[in-house]
């Protein structure tokens, strides 16, 4: 994966410790883990001109180096549902952005499709000193802090391994249909956790990766925000 590296090692080059959200987005899509389409404007009239190609609501969120947690900062919007809201919600995000401090760099904004609700989940990878690479699965949502259900595996994982993991989860029954609601797709589910177990073998430079959340449905999933934290490694790689 030579254009996954070459993204990696341009952000440690410019002493980040954090890829950026188009950057991580390609990776994810270089792994081949679903994404919405995403659109990266330089602009308020570039916004709302993503905004129509992906087609409303949309998603709106800051591109910056400074900036690693979004929502704390007001760095999201989501359900934007028109180019009027976009414009006001466009220019807010902006201007609370500039109120941080002189030394923070808006790149751009994101624009995003905006996901239709459904069951969430967390898929995350996670590099330990001792054990090196592990994937971590767990139920999202509403369901995070109820249940607090996550589950570990060593990868590199494969299928029969990511589908164990998915089971150990004391909540599997919301993933299998629960209250009314359709049963999701599992098999897709175990897909992208062979993807995270890849991407964490194939990159030592990723000290940890989250997808949270990843929104699961009857035919697929969707990874709707991805975080990646990197750390340089000795020699270079």
């Amino acid at each position: 994966m030579r254009g996954c590296e070459t993204i990696i090692q341009k952000a440690l080059n410019e002493g980040r410790s954090f890829l950026l959200i188009d950057e991580a987005e390609l990776i994810c899509n270089l792994h081949e883990i679903p994404t919405p389409k995403f659109y990266v404007a330089s602009d308020v009239d570039d916004a709302i001109a993503k905004a129509k190609e992906i087609g409303f609501p949309v998603v709106l969120k800051v591109i910056s180096p400074q900036i690693l947690h979004k929502s704390d900062v007001g760095g999201v919007v989501l359900n934007v549902s028109d180019e009027k809201e976009l414009k006001l919600d466009y220019e807010k995000m902006v201007a609370d952005v500039g109120k941080i401090g002189p030394s923070i760099e808006v790149k751009g904004i994101a624009v995003e499709e905006m996901m239709p609700p459904s069951t969430e989940v967390i898929i995350g990878g996670i590099r330990d000193s001792q054990f090196g690479p592990a994937i971590m699965f767990g139920i999202g949502g509403i369901f995070t802090e109820v249940y607090d259900d996550v589950a570990f595996r060593v990868a590199p994982i494969d299928r029969v391994d990511a589908l164990n993991l998915i089971q150990e989860l004391k909540g599997v029954k919301i993933l299998e249909g629960f209250r009314g609601k359709p049963p999701v797709n599992l098999d897709s589910i175990v897909t992208v956790l062979v993807k995270v177990s890849d991407l964490m073998i194939d990159h030592n430079t990723i000290s940890q990766l989250d997808l949270n959340p990843v929104i699961v449905y009857p035919d697929h999933v969707c990874a709707v925000d991805c975080r990646i934290i990197i750390e340089q490694k000795e020699g270079g790689k």
